[in-house]
């Protein structure tokens, strides 16, 4: 009975964390709280109706993810410079095409129904730049969960995260957004057909073609 108890405030607590981590995140990748700005674990405590406690949890999850730096007994929003941005994905493109390889190398074709429905309503002449934002991500994703791998997933996901707040801003921009689904078409393209070269060189000039209009969005 005792440790039944236990558990059950244990659920209880996560779940709080869980809910947090996710009303914060997405408002630090949807700009409502824009990259520089002070986060204050009370004021947000009062916002969402909780103690300090989930809260400070759930920004040091947001801490690890790349969202947010505790320093100077400040929490800011994560700010990057080119710098930053450049080394991200000078990263962020071999793993994105070792997810390729272990999806190849499985032997076993990924179900692409869930990535085709994504890009369809990406497509969408009515979508707007928070819809195809929020759908670009479960997009990459999804692509990243074909590796079978959850340490890569974790480090891509954080990776991806890093620089959401920026590709928010990317994703009102619709000449950016029209080329980036004709790169997903053939991503989707390469993987129903079994081209690991055609998916490789898809996805490489994706990730380079939007760090080109990142940059203009991050200050030197």
């Amino acid at each position: 009975m005792y440790e039944k108890e236990v558990l059950s405030h244990v659920l209880q607590r996560e779940s709080l964390v869980v809910q947090a981590l996710d009303v914060l995140r997405q408002a630090i990748l949807t700009h409502q709280i824009p990259p520089g700005s002070p986060i204050n674990i009370r004021h947000v405590a009062r916002q969402l109706g909780v103690s300090p406690i989930p809260i400070r949890e759930a920004l040091r999850r947001l801490e690890a993810e790349g969202l947010l730096v505790f320093a100077d007994k400040r929490i800011v929003v994560t700010k990057l410079s080119r710098a930053e941005l450049e080394d991200i994905y000078s990263i962020r493109i071999p793993l994105e095409n070792l997810v390729v390889k272990k999806i190849f190398s499985s032997g076993v074709p990924p179900d692409l129904s869930r990535l085709e429905d994504l890009h369809q309503k990406m497509c969408q002449p009515e979508v707007t730049g928070a819809e195809w934002f929020a759908l670009n991500r479960l997009f990459h994703m999804e692509l990243h969960s074909f590796a079978q791998s959850p340490r890569l997933f974790s480090i891509l996901q954080g990776l991806w995260n890093s620089t959401g707040p920026y590709l928010r801003i990317f994703s009102e921009d619709k000449k950016a957004v029209k080329r980036a689904n004709e790169e997903h078409q053939k991503i989707i393209e390469g993987l129903t057909r079994g081209d690991r070269g055609l998916v490789c060189s898809t996805l490489t000039r994706h990730l380079r073609n939007g760090l080109r209009v990142l940059r203009r969005l991050v200050p030197e």
